[in-house]
């Protein structure tokens, strides 16, 4: 009877215990699941698809260039600003770009992409690219909190922000750093010898920059969770990744997913074939042949045909309207410095930039901007192309009111967008295209000659014969005659056609 009662009384005490178990391991789940959703809602929230993209226009923000909100962070670290010296820190910071957000916003921008916000320990660092502890955020800049308030103030204001990201290398920390402290986490094969060889590329230094190993097993999962860990605490729409082409295609595709946001990468090369390869492995690339296609076109003043050439060869990417079209960045000349001018007045270039300006949030592709540009910025090699825009903030100019009309256009077109492009007419010195996206079209002209062009355009089938067209950057009325129209357009201008009206 005892026994036969303790017997009961240790089966019910198991059921019991067993049941406590399960309680408890289910309030544990349901915790970690409550942490989880409080540290890392952003990411969840505004993990922006690579399409979602297509419909933004990019600003391209070098914080430490950009505007000084904060100047108690000015000489953290013992790297102090030095305004005199073109390779110092300047003091921007991200309290900068937030009392300027409204500046960007008015110039019709939906997106921005800011320079690299991890901890660099150099007095030359300011750019951001020579990461030292990647779970840190450099105290030049501000703070993770204010970084976070960046966002948010931009997310307020419909405006997505794109985080560059390093993962091929650190800065020139002798092999050693906080967050990769070991030697089996680099290469050491020394600086590259041959830029033609892709082991090269992928194994050895870039400029003395300490090549990491991502086949090293801690830094690839070091890397990975980094990754994750940035995307997830600052809430950030996306990813703008450096130095693609010097790390195998294998990594980067682990990196996406962790990233678990839109990828953009950086691959260095004006070839279509070997830049779009990658958009297999990252959602999508800058368009550097692109770029170089606008450089010779637009700056120098060769072929329209070049144009229909560079679209010929979309086919090497994934979807050529993810690519990240520019005309200029922190790497190359500004575009005012490159552009020939005018051969009557050489000094007048503002012409050809806002040619390539209109080519570039027109076509195919997500338009990205440079700082500066809209402010008529013309330095030329590093370091001159990043010049401070601190006191430069006029809205009255003509370069900024006409990125505006650009963005304004593309905003209220889905063709413009992302829509399927169509090419209608190709000369010497005359380019025009029709993009459709449903009910949505527009034919977009460009007259890149250095005097007034007159050329019919025929085949316009996607617009009701005889309809009237109006340009979005002027008002001006169009008349199709049937389904061509007639176009006279003065030296250097862009017309965008639209049926909106």
């Amino acid at each position: 009877m005892r026994t036969g009662c303790s017997l009961l009384t240790t089966r019910h005490g198991g059921l019991w215990r067993r049941a406590l178990l399960l309680a408890t391991l289910l309030l544990v789940f349901a915790l970690v699941g409550t942490v989880l959703l409080v540290i890392s809602p952003s990411r969840r929230a505004y993990a922006h698809s690579a399409n979602e993209w297509t419909s933004r226009s990019i600003y391209f923000i070098m914080t430490d260039r950009f505007s000084d909100g904060n100047t108690g962070n000015d000489n953290y670290g013992g790297f102090n600003t030095n305004r005199s010296d073109a390779t110092a820190w300047h003091g921007g910071d991200f309290q900068g770009i937030i009392n300027h957000l409204d500046y960007i916003k008015n110039m019709g921008f939906t997106a921005i992409w800011i320079t690299p916000v991890v901890m660099q320990h150099d007095t030359h660092a300011y750019h951001g690219y020579w990461g030292y502890d990647f779970y840190s955020i450099d105290g030049h800049l501000g703070s993770m909190s204010d970084l976070q308030n960046l966002v948010t103030q931009a997310h307020n204001r419909n405006i997505w922000v794109m985080l560059d990201v390093v993962a091929n290398h650190t800065g020139s920390y002798n092999y050693t750093a906080p967050t990769f402290p070991n030697y089996s986490n680099y290469h050491h094969n020394g600086n590259i010898q041959d830029y033609n060889n892709q082991w090269d590329l992928e194994n050895q230094d870039v400029a003395g920059l300490n090549d990491l190993n991502q086949d090293d097993s801690t830094t690839h999962s070091t890397l990975l969770n980094n990754v994750s860990w940035l995307v997830s605490t600052t809430g950030v729409d996306g990813l703008r990744v450096d130095t693609v082409k010097h790390v195998s295609k294998s990594f980067w595709s682990n990196y996406a997913q962790s990233a678990g946001t839109f990828t953009i990468g950086e691959v260095y090369s004006g070839d279509p074939g070997y830049v779009g390869d990658y958009t297999h492995y990252l959602d999508a690339v800058l368009d550097y042949p692109m770029y170089y296609t606008i450089h010779d076109v637009f700056a120098q003043n060769k072929s329209m045909y070049e144009i229909r050439d560079r679209y010929n060869s979309d086919g090497s990417y994934r979807d050529a309207r993810t690519n990240g079209v520019f005309i200029d960045n922190h790497d190359q000349d500004r575009f005012l410095c490159d552009a020939s001018g005018n051969p009557a007045q050489t000094w007048d270039k503002y012409p050809q930039l806002e040619m390539a300006l209109a080519f570039t949030f027109a076509s195919r592709g997500i338009p990205i901007m440079y700082y500066g540009t809209e402010q008529g910025f013309s330095g030329c090699a590093d370091p001159a192309n990043r010049e401070d825009l601190f006191n430069s903030f006029n809205t009255s100019g003509t370069l900024y009111n006409y990125v505006a009309k650009l963005n304004y256009a593309r905003n209220l077109n889905a063709a413009l967008q992302n829509g399927a492009q169509y090419e209608k007419w190709v000369d010497d010195s005359f380019y025009a295209f029709e993009r459709e996206n449903g009910g949505s079209n527009v034919l977009v002209a460009l007259n890149n000659c250095w005097c007034t062009r007159t050329v019919t355009i025929p085949n316009l089938d996607n617009f009701a014969s005889s309809q009237t067209l109006h340009d979005e950057l002027t008002g001006t009325a169009y008349q199709l005659q049937g389904n061509s129209i007639t176009l006279t357009l003065p030296s250097h201008q862009a017309v965008e056609l639209t049926n909106r009206y």
